[in-house]
């Protein structure tokens, strides 16, 4: 990612100057995001019956006319859930997920991000654990 903002600097010095017209630039940016945007999902596994709770976050990319891009990060908690669950991230340039077992017990608790849907898609990162109140912290960020 540090590879495409730094590209996406020098375009914008190159054709600022030249005259270029405003929404070549915002194509040219636009373009380029969407080279390095990807659809996620954060899987989170458990044994049946526990609770855990968690937060992930999603970073996405557009086009910002004063600073060219614009980043964005959105967070979303997980209230105490008991049962397996999927969370989605549409063109997201970074996923990142922290989850926590709410339970003393050995069960396992694990959390998978995938490029793609689950199962079908890419395997990005994956951890678990079965220690008590153990948490487990997965991450993704797409390559430019």
């Amino acid at each position: 990612m540090k590879r495409l903002l730094l590209i996406i600097s020098i375009l914008a010095l190159v054709l600022v100057p030249i005259g270029c017209a405003g929404n070549v630039i915002q194509s040219t940016i636009d373009n380029a995001l969407a080279g390095i945007s990807a659809n996620y999902t954060i899987e989170v596994t458990d044994t049946e019956g526990f609770n855990f709770t968690g937060r992930y976050v999603l970073v996405t990319a557009e086009y910002d006319p004063v600073n060219y891009v614009a980043l964005n990060s959105t967070y979303y908690d997980v209230a105490s859930e008991n049962v397996s669950k999927e969370y989605t991230a549409t063109d997201a340039i970074e996923v990142g997920a922290m989850f926590q077992k709410l339970s003393a017990g050995n069960e396992t608790l694990e959390v998978k991000i995938w490029r793609g849907a689950a199962g079908t898609g890419t395997l990005v990162d994956s951890t678990n654990t079965t220690e008590p109140f153990g948490a487990v912290l997965v991450m993704a960020v797409t390559e430019s």
